[in-house]
């Protein structure tokens, strides 16, 4: 992760972009640049086609250490015939039975496109992927601040239990909204394992392309996703004790790609009016005949222990807990005060997250200025988000106090609440965007 300059180029650092006037570098190229963009647009920024018999120690650091079920050791890495291979193997190293390995970037990445060429093992019990994360590795700290927030773009993930014709790919966010932007799965005509296939990910300011063989599989919107450089890792780990006892993992290149800021104002247009169109469909119906109060859940002033995540579609909500005996009130409490300017009858609704599969046990009560308001919420009984009225309450100019408690303590979810003076309008869809002004009374 990074920032994106629209005077220079798609990749490039955070501290390139929060001082975007400066001199910019020349631009370096590792490898030949008669290697051809798969994406229009795009030129090479830099490659290892892993040739000779020793890993480039100037851009890569192995990956070391306990991870699951497996030590990762340099030793399981190595190089042979334009290939980097990571051997997976049952021996006994550092409290662990198993052992597996796996390379990261020095040096952290900014907005482009990367793609590798990869043959997996496919072997029960262990997990191979090409991802990124914004540390350099296990061993080393965060490079960012807490609140600051954190993304891992996972271009490709073969778990444990996956055949040859299985992978999976998503990008979650850590630290300050942890939660997925999205998981996708494919069941691919190719054999994963037998065969050579190309796995990438155009990642940029708006949105993230994921890519198999070249065939587009998802386009996720990324334009309210945090900022900062991150680092590539190409890795095999061991995820269950019964894994089979020995694998390989290879790797034929890895390339990354730059764009400049012409070329990806023209590409973007067609990208953003596709994800545009997707939240309109999401958002439903955001107005009605009378006086709207939007209010996002993960924007109360006071959450107690309930934890603001992330779901897809740049969704935000608020989650409980799981059971502990004799939690507090207060720490099962979320509280908010929202400013009232019309005095009215409002018509008050809850959107919450429930399943077909077990309905109803992810629920939580709502109180309007200290009146428990029924039914409980989270107990729609549809998959996703819904809405569930709470009924009419007369509310006064001034601040009105909206408390949920965690009743169940089952990771109960609530993403937004509406205050509307109009009677006839039920909300459909994730509904409008805040515009409330929150007080803080406590």
């Amino acid at each position: 992760m990074f920032c994106f300059s629209l005077i220079f180029t798609v990749f490039m650092s955070c501290k390139d972009v929060i001082n975007i006037f400066k001199e910019q570098p020349e631009r370096i190229v590792f490898e030949s640049d008669t290697i051809v963009s798969p994406i229009e647009g795009y030129t090479l920024k830099w490659s290892d086609e892993f040739n000779g018999n020793k890993l480039d120690s100037a851009r890569w650091k192995y990956r070391i250490g306990i991870s699951h079920e497996s030590s990762q050791r340099p030793e399981n890495v190595y190089l042979d015939s334009g290939k980097l291979h990571i051997q997976l193997k049952r021996e006994n190293h550092a409290g662990k039975s198993l052992t597996g390995g796996g390379v990261i970037t020095k040096t952290g990445n900014g907005y482009g496109y990367y793609e590798v060429r990869a043959k997996l093992d496919g072997g029960y019990g262990w997990h191979e992927a090409f991802w990124t994360s914004g540390q350099p590795g296990f061993d080393s700290p965060y490079i960012m601040e807490d609140s600051a927030g954190m993304v891992e773009i996972d271009c490709f993930e073969h778990f444990f239990d996956y055949n040859g014709h299985r992978f999976s790919f998503g990008t979650h966010e850590w630290l300050r909204y942890p939660g997925q932007f999205n998981r996708g799965e494919i069941t691919t005509v190719e054999d994963l394992n037998t065969s050579y296939n190309v796995y990438g990910f155009e990642y940029t300011p708006d949105y993230l392309n994921y890519y198999f063989n070249g065939r587009l599989l998802e386009t996720v919107d990324m334009r309210n996703a945090p900022i900062h450089d991150f680092f590539l890792w190409l890795s095999a780990i061991a995820t269950k004790t019964d894994a089979v006892n020995s694998g390989l993992v290879s790797f034929d290149y890895i390339r990354a790609f730059e764009i400049n800021s012409a070329a990806y104002n023209l590409r973007k247009v067609a990208f953003l009016s596709q994800l545009d169109s997707r939240l309109d469909s999401i958002n439903g119906t955001t107005s009605s005949a009378g006086i709207d109060l939007w209010v996002q859940a993960e924007d109360f002033v006071k959450k107690g222990g309930w934890k603001a995540m992330r779901d897809s579609d740049n969704l935000f909500y608020l989650r409980g807990h799981t059971f502990t005996a004799n939690r507090t009130t207060d720490v099962r409490t979320a509280q908010t005060a929202i400013a009232i300017n019309n005095t009215s009858t409002y018509h008050v609704w809850v959107r919450s997250k429930d399943y077909l599969v077990s309905p109803g046990i992810r629920n939580f009560k709502v109180f309007i200025n200290g009146v428990a308001v029924s039914p409980l919420f989270g107990t729609h009984g549809q998959d996703g988000y819904h809405w569930q009225y709470a009924g009419a309450h007369v509310l006064s100019i001034g601040n009105t106090v909206i408390k949920m408690y965690d009743q169940s303590q089952y990771f109960a979810r609530c993403d937004k609440f509406l205050l509307t003076t109009d009677p006839n309008f039920t909300p459909d869809g994730a509904g409008g965007v805040s515009n409330v002004q929150h007080i803080n009374l406590w």
